[in-house]
């Protein structure tokens, strides 16, 4: 083999890996951009829950506990 076979070889090599990652990355973002249309979709039926009062008072306990451990 000549070294400019050789070396026509390596550049198609690079050329088609390169072109595989590109290629994967797009159709990556392709799904995700879908994914994000359908979690808006479902968005409706499950929407997300704001914490309440409840859930700020257990919030106030936790860091209290986590000062007091802090403290030792």
């Amino acid at each position: 083999m000549s070294a400019d076979n050789l070396m026509m070889q390596s550049v198609n090599i690079t050329i088609i890996g390169m072109l595989v990652v590109f290629v994967f990355l797009i159709i990556m973002v392709g799904i995700m951009k879908v994914l994000g249309k359908l979690v808006e979709a479902m968005e409706k039926y499950f929407p997300q829950t704001v914490p309440g009062a409840e859930d700020n008072a257990l919030i106030a306990v936790a860091v209290a506990a986590a000062r007091r451990f802090q403290g030792k």
